[in-house]
């Protein structure tokens, strides 16, 4: 139950970190033109479902890759680049935001401030294993507000969409999700985070993860071990963060808090079967469904609320 519970805390700290880095950069972007640069939508135009297409065709390409290279490359050290090169990019765009729109900073002072920040949490993460949690999460909320900031609520819901059904495919069908969740962990790198519980007195040692991967015990015995990828914790933001962008009665943030409390619940019910099963399950769909039927429960009440007022 300790590491269900840590994985969740981690999860949701790295929600709220995404969700004010997201609607940070969205209202900052209104006074400061230059910040759509950072837009990274594939065509000019957010609201087209073109974007969640190819985002898709990204993410097929971009484990494609990542098959090859575990495949036939059995070193660390390029994959240690990529990730250095990952931490480096996302986590700059957390900085860079939190710095602009809330600490006040020149445009600037934030860039090299956060320019210096993300190159010592990328070298931190590269010399010491530790940092792999604080790594993931900031990584995590800056992709996902990146994305959540670059295309609309609706190209979002498709692309949401499409990535569960690519995620029950990978998982339940060509199950290569299983072999890069086995690569990312066996190389300790910040594409998940992780968390362990103490092993209980006369217990069996088991491992699984968010997405419900199984692999034999460990020796020394380590207790239950629990992973959840960066992708799990980065879509939910995205999706937050979009959602903010649709506003109305309901108000911007209090959308976003919405999709971030369903999918919270959807994790802590997800883990909880993953750790009593013992199963590989992907947690995206879960995720997602829950983050939008909380916001979809948000305004039917605030619309009933709003009738009745009337």
């Amino acid at each position: 139950m300790r590491a269900i519970m840590k994985i969740v805390l981690l999860f949701a700290v790295a929600q709220v970190l995404g969700i004010l880095v997201g609607s940070g950069l969205i209202e900052a972007a209104k006074a400061i033109p230059e910040l759509n640069e950072f837009n990274v939508s594939p065509i000019n135009e957010p609201q087209s479902p073109l974007n969640s297409i190819i985002f898709i065709a990204y993410i097929i390409f971009g484990a494609a890759m990542f098959i090859f290279l575990a495949k036939y490359y059995k070193g660390v050290m390029l994959f240690r680049l990529l990730e250095t090169l990952v931490i480096f990019s996302a986590s700059f765009i957390v900085f860079f935001v939190l710095l602009l729109a809330y600490a006040n900073r020149e445009f600037e002072s934030a860039f090299m401030a956060a320019s210096a920040l993300s190159l010592l949490l990328a070298a931190g993460k590269f010399f010491i294993e530790q940092v792999k949690n604080p790594a993931a999460v900031i990584s995590s909320a800056g992709v996902g507000a990146l994305f959540g900031f670059s295309i609309g609520f609706l190209p979002t819901l498709l692309f949401v969409v499409l990535l569960s059904i690519y995620d029950y495919i990978a998982v339940f069908k060509t199950r290569h999700m299983l072999l890069l969740a086995k690569e990312f962990t066996s190389r300790s790198l910040s594409f998940s985070i992780t968390a362990k519980s103490p092993l209980p007195a006369g217990a069996k040692t088991a491992k699984v993860s968010a997405g419900g991967r199984q692999t034999q015990p460990s020796k020394p015995p380590e207790g239950e071990r629990l992973d959840l990828g960066t992708g799990d914790i980065a879509i939910p933001i995205m999706l937050s963060v979009s959602a903010y962008s649709l506003g109305g009665y309901a108000g911007g943030m209090l959308n976003s808090i919405a999709v971030m409390a369903g999918s919270s619940i959807a994790l802590l019910f997800l883990l909880n079967l993953v750790s009593r099963k013992k199963i590989f399950l992907p947690a995206l769909p879960p995720l997602c469904l829950g983050g939008l039927g909380a916001l979809l429960l948000l305004h039917i009440v605030l619309r009933i609320v709003l009738l009745f007022r009337i």
